[in-house]
């Protein structure tokens, strides 16, 4: 059996109804030489090699698991022709390498804030960097300015380096889309807004500002802020 994201109970009944990354609940059947063959409801025993063992072994039983024991494994891969399961102790990563593509949108978590950009995990083998340029259309000194260290965001690949292993985002791309987007639904302004929207963003804090852009409700609030700025600005009659 396993769990799908809702967390409702799927049954398992052939090796067919595996999938690649697929989280499972298994039993030790026999400790061989090559590794450990692990029961998971499925009519064949799947295989954790060896190589896997080694590496997560505490000591106890022959590979440190006991016949009998309860795991829990991922599914590396399946040959139905052949009945061949390849299972892992190790949770596989959300994205790998080949899954990453140029222009794809992810959202990820802030886990480190420095001069020249923050680093935003988005489920692969290391955080991915939004350059202190990438972040907003607006000037930095700092990404502390914008982000906070846990906060969740949106952003775009770049590109990525294999050899260096480096990966590149962008928040500034969707920001510029997001901005295109409302200007196309929004009628032109009059300059009397235009020159309030200036002062509006310059007497606001930048990271709220550009939070405020990429909510939906800004284009409403800041109509209604138009207003009544305009409003109190008329000569008492």
């Amino acid at each position: 059996m396993t769990e799908n994201k809702n967390a409702a109970i799927v049954e398992l009944k052939s090796i067919g109804d595996l999938e690649r990354k697929m989280r499972l609940e298994g039993v030790v059947k026999s400790s061989e030489i090559f590794g450990v063959l692990v029961d998971v409801g499925v009519g064949r025993d799947g295989l954790v090699h060896i190589s896997e063992l080694n590496e997560h072994s505490d000591g106890i039983g022959k590979h440190g698991l006991d016949v009998g024991q309860k795991i829990t494994v991922w599914v590396k891969k399946t040959d139905e022709k052949s009945g061949q399961i390849s299972l892992t102790l190790k949770e596989p990563l959300a994205l790998e390498w080949n899954d990453l593509k140029p222009g794809q949108t992810y959202t990820g978590k802030v886990t480190r804030l420095e001069r020249f950009g923050a680093f935003v995990d988005i489920g692969t083998e290391r955080p991915g960097l939004v350059h202190v340029r990438e972040i907003t259309m607006g000037r930095l000194e700092h990404p502390d300015e914008m982000l906070t260290i846990g906060e969740e965001v949106e952003v775009q690949l770049l590109g990525i380096n294999k050899k260096k292993r480096q990966i590149n985002l962008s928040m500034r791309v969707l920001e510029q889309k997001f901005l295109d987007s409302e200007e196309d639904e929004d009628p032109i302004p009059t300059a009397m807004e235009l020159a309030l929207r200036t002062a509006m963003t310059s007497e606001s804090d930048p990271k709220q500002v550009t939070r405020l852009k990429r909510n939906k409700e800004f284009r409403s609030s800041t109509q209604e802020e138009i207003l009544r700025r305009t409003l109190e600005g008329r000569p008492n009659e």
